[in-house]
């Protein structure tokens, strides 16, 4: 019988749709628990049905060259498809796996229906015994996922148009419950996990579908109310919750609703112990596509313990704050308990220094005043690097002049050098800009670290400075520094600790040279700070080098160097110096200049260059000439060089290491015009050079210029000076060394006092102690400004111990006009008088005062003649003073303090019994209580014509 007659009965349109019909029952009832033995009962059923021998259902593998049989069914003592379930290479039958995909169904009637090309399936047919099979593809959206195959062992059939359509229709059914299966699996795998992990969350999670009715929550949300989920889920607050937990609920959650979208509430709110905790709970509302919220998913965290520890963290910050404050200020009052000892130490030094003394006395006195910079030094150092430590050092950004700063580092450590015989030099390249903005204070202090110390450690040799510009951009300049010693030099194993604080190369080192090992360690940091860094390259026994690098504004304002360039053109100048650095230093200084310079080494050359110049353009016109010469000396050199005819208009400039007292007689004598110490300023070399040439005048009685002759303050009108200060020694300290320039000065010992005082009386400068009892010097200041308003402004400079930062800012902001340390050095002292001395216009000696009434005040008294006149003096050294605040006084309208005045005026000049002045004030007093201006005026007037 052929296969067209064995299924004649089987596919009629009834049978089929029944068959289909069963198979679609069954699979409804099919989940993933039954899927398998649903599928195997189906396919014996079509098995069965279609007289087949095997039925096997194959899906491909995440990886598609692999393929697994899901299902099978075959015939009672038939052997399987597959004995065992494992994974089997797609490609094994490649043939077939190339027919299925490009077709709805593989029909093969016979092993001998198999193409040629199917060597595989022929050799499967074979082994197995097949002879006839059926393959249909499994599809899920058009994609190819496996297939099923339907096989007789028994005989050959012709496969049926209708058979073949009612397979392809079961095959598309278990295709489809199998696709099912397998998503709700995936589905179930993620619900799942998202149930694990919602319900394992230490986070409180929960949906509502309104303020006060529950859809979900998680575990841990029911657990912190000491309930099940169940006992939560689709409830009312207020049939779950007492009342104030369901209210305090309800309240956040209808806040969170109103904001209709994502929100952050914090909740405190009683757990299931009764315990008290803090919750911060986030909202992200769930909405319809009418944009109505359909749910509130809700998130809250304990934050309880974190607040608590953010609390104890502040309390902590605070304490560490307030930790730090005292520690500043206990270095600011340690600064100003030490500095104002050492401020009477070298205040009585200096004044002892000015009293005839012994030479051993002078050593004496030297080495006291060593020892207290040294310790002063100390101090500076702590307070600096406590400073650094703490984050609180701040930079200043002011303009300055580079070079200055530079050059006055060399030359503040000139004076050491020369004991120790070292010469100091400076070479500033062109390319250096003479004006920048930064910090000159802290510059200055890592030129002067490192150049003391290559003092320090230099026993004999030299120390250069040489400073270049590295290149500019956007206005700041890279600025490279390198200071360089014949020295002692520094071990390699050492260079890498020399920058760390209180270290040095080794402790010899310390023991023979001391100090603290700070000071490379604040340059240290000072340079990084200035936006640089430092370094050292030493050979031991030969030297060290220093370099490090800054980077500083530029301004745009050309120098007052370039103003004079003009006037030097075509000038040619002689160096004479047997050290190559002492040349480079000073032609450094020339560069950019149109006039020539020449160098020599010795005498010998100094002449040669002149008379081969001689009768040309390059005839010199200054020679610069160092004061030891290998081959003669600097007055040889003069002399004969004002021997040779035509040398005769050279103007000479003598350079010496130190000057000294009688220096410019001798320079004077062999024919020298001038002379400059080293290290040489540009500013001094121009000034010097121009001096010589007649640019610039000078008087006659003062033919020679030298850089370190002592400044005298002159000022015949007698500075008005008040100094404010509590501690008795300062007071001496000061009032004596103002006795040094014949300066006087009043004095008040608090605030309150400098306060009176400065209402009944003008000063040129009041020297302001900060710290002092009754009322310290930032209130005074403070009110002094108030009581003076816009009508006058008294200079008034603080003198204070303190040196933390901050104190200048604090000084500035008080209404203070300029801040200086103790110890006070007494040129800085001086300066600032002589820079805030007012000129007055009134300079009359009021000797007619003294003339006319010395008799007087002989008589009543019976002092003798030349008591009187003394006494009379000293009065009309105050009478300018006490003038000029009575003309103030009425200029201001300010009645009461004319009337204190005019009061003094009545009281000294009846004491003195100079009677015409004395009842002209007791008019003026009258007037000035009764505010009449212009019978002060009068009054005033006849007073002046009486003083002349």
């Amino acid at each position: 019988m052929d296969g067209k007659d064995n299924f004649t009965d089987f596919t009629s349109d009834s049978a089929g749709l029944k068959l289909i019909h069963n198979v679609f029952l069954r699979l409804l009832n099919v989940d993933s628990l039954n899927y398998q033995a649903e599928s195997k009962k189906i396919l014996e059923e079509i098995g069965i049905f279609f007289d087949l021998d095997r039925i096997f259902i194959y899906y491909f593998s995440t990886d598609p060259t692999f393929m697994e049989i899901e299902s099978q069914w075959s015939k009672e003592r038939l052997r399987p498809k597959r004995e065992t379930q494992e994974k089997e290479i797609v490609y094994a039958l490649p043939w077939l796996m190339r027919s299925i995909n490009n077709n709805d169904f593989i029909a093969i009637n016979s092993k001998e229906g198999l193409p040629d090309e199917a060597v595989f399936e022929a050799e499967v047919f074979e082994t197995e015994g097949i002879k006839a099979s059926l393959t249909i593809p499994l599809k899920d959206q058009n994609k190819l996922i496996g297939f099923i195959g339907y096989e007789s062992l028994s005989k050959s059939i012709i496969w049926d148009k209708k058979q073949v359509e009612i397979l392809r229709e079961v095959s598309i059914l278990l295709s489809s419950i199998r696709t099912r299966i397998i998503k709700e699996k995936a589905y179930q795998s993620i619900i799942n996990g998202q149930a694990l992990l919602l319900n394992n969350s230490q986070s409180q999670i929960w949906a509502l579908s309104n303020a006060n009715s529950y859809e979900s929550v998680n575990e841990a949300h029911a657990a912190f109310f000491g309930k099940r989920k169940e006992e939560l889920e689709y409830q009312d607050l207020y049939d779950i919750f007492d009342i104030d937990t369901a209210n305090k609920l309800s309240q956040v959650n209808w806040e969170l609703f109103e904001k209709n979208e994502p929100a952050e509430r914090e909740l405190e709110i009683k757990n299931f112990q009764g315990e008290n905790r803090l919750l911060r709970v986030k909202s992200k509302p769930q909405k319809e596509i009418t944009g109505n919220i359909r749910y509130l998913i809700c998130t809250a965290e304990d934050i309880t313990e974190q607040r608590k520890a953010e609390t104890e963290l502040h309390k902590a910050k605070e304490q560490a704050e307030a930790a730090n404050i005292a520690k500043s200020q206990f270095l600011a009052n340690m600064s100003h308990e030490i500095r104002t000892p050492i401020n009477g130490i070298f205040g009585f030094l200096e004044l002892l220094q000015l009293t005839p003394l012994s030479l051993k006395q002078e050593e004496f006195i030297r080495e006291a005043k060593s020892a207290s910079e040294i310790l002063l030094y100390l101090i500076s150092d702590i307070l600096d690097f406590s400073k650094i430590e703490a984050k609180r050092l701040r930079m200043e950004e002011i303009r300055f002049n580079l070079r200055m700063i530079i050059e006055d580092a060399a030359s503040l450590l000139a004076p050491k050098a020369a004991e120790k015989g070292l010469e100091i030099y400076t070479i500033i390249k062109s390319g250096v800009p003479e004006e920048v903005i930064g910090d000159p204070s802290r510059l200055r202090q890592v030129l002067n670290n490192l150049i003391s110390n290559a003092i320090k450690f230099t026993k004999e040799g030299e120390i250069s400075v040489t400073v270049d510009c590295l290149g500019e951009k956007k206005g700041i300049a890279c600025l490279s520094f390198e200071v360089r010693d014949t020295g002692i030099g520094i071990r390699e194993e050492h260079i890498h600790t020399i920058f760390q604080s209180f270290s040095q190369a080794d402790a010899s080192t310390t023991r023979e040279y001391g100090g603290t090992g700070l000071g490379l360690a604040i340059s240290n940091e000072l340079v990084k700070i200035m936006g640089g860094k430092i370094s050292v390259h030493s050979i031991y026994g030969e030297g060290s080098t220093f370099k490090f690098n800054v980077k500083l504004k530029l301004t745009k304002e050309i120098s007052e160097h370039h103003l004079m360039f003009k006037k030097l053109e075509g000038i040619n100048i002689l160096i004479v110096a047997n050290n190559e650095n002492n040349r480079k230093s000073m032609s450094a200084c020339l560069e950019g200049i149109d006039l020539k310079v020449f160098e020599a080494k010795d005498g010998a050359s100094a002449i040669t260059t002149i008379f081969s110049t001689t009768n040309t353009k390059d005839k010199i016109s200054i020679a610069i000439i160092d004061y030891q010469l290998p081959d003669m000396s600097a007055y040889e050199l003069a002399e004969t060089i004002k021997t040779i005819t035509s040398a005769k208009d050279i103007k000479l400039i003598l350079l010496t290491s130190v000057t000294q007292k009688g220096d410019a007689h001798m320079t004077k004598e062999y024919g020298f015009s001038s002379y400059l110490a080293k290290p040489v300023r540009k500013h001094d070399l121009f000034g010097c050079i121009s001096l010589v040439l007649g640019l610039t005048k000078q008087d006659e009685e003062q033919k020679v210029v030298t850089t370190h002759s002592v400044k005298e303050v002159k000022n015949p009108l007698k500075p008005r000076i008040l100094l404010v200060e509590d501690n008795e020694m300062n007071r001496k300290i000061l009032i004596s060394i103002l006795k040094t320039r014949d300066m006087t000065c009043d004095v008040a010992v608090n605030g309150s006092e400098a306060l009176k005082a400065v209402s009944e009386k003008d000063y040129d400068v009041v020297f302001m102690d900060c710290q002092m009892p009754v009322m310290d010097g930032y209130e005074c200041t403070s009110k002094i400004r108030g009581l003076e308003g816009n009508k006058k402004h008294t200079t008034i400079i603080a003198i204070t111990a303190n040196a933390m930062e901050g104190d200048y800012a604090k000084c500035i902001e008080a209404g203070m006009d300029d801040y200086i340390s103790k110890p006070i050095h007494s040129d800085i002292l001086f300066n600032m008088i002589a820079a805030n001395t007012k000129e007055r216009a009134d300079q009359n000696t009021y000797n007619g005062i003294i003339n006319d009434n010395i008799d007087n005040l002989v008589k009543d008294t019976g002092l003798n003649k030349e008591d009187a006149r003394e006494i009379l003096e000293d009065y009309i050294k105050c009478l300018p003073d006490l003038l000029l605040g009575v003309r103030d006084a009425i200029y201001n309208k300010d009645f009461h303090k004319l009337a204190a005045l005019t009061h003094e005026l009545k009281g000294s000049s009846g004491n003195l019994r100079i009677s015409s002045l004395y009842e002209l004030a007791i008019e003026f007093e009258t007037a000035a209580k009764k505010e009449e201006i212009d019978e002060c005026i009068r009054l005033f007037t006849q007073i002046k014509v009486l003083c002349k």
